[in-house]
């Protein structure tokens, strides 16, 4: 893993909703947060209810603004 890369953990119920997403802002979902992230970043699958996104610190801070974006739970 190159210098300076984040990798961020997700892990979901059986009903596979997001129950935990790393590196979320204060106040924003884990499902909320999983869904932003899932419109940015790439999402790898891996075995047991869990997931991961790779990004950089750089992409990382910049996701965390949130700027334009309105997160609605539906």
């Amino acid at each position: 893993m190159a210098t300076g890369e984040v990798i961020i953990q997700v892990r979901y119920n059986p009903k596979g909703e997001c129950i935990f997403c790393g590196e979320a802002p204060e106040g924003i979902s884990a499902q909320d947060w999983h869904n932003h992230l899932s419109n940015h970043l790439a999402i790898h699958a891996l075995s047991g209810g869990r997931a991961a996104f790779y990004t950089t610190f750089d992409e990382l801070a910049k996701l965390k603004t949130l700027e334009g974006v309105k997160l609605e739970a539906f």
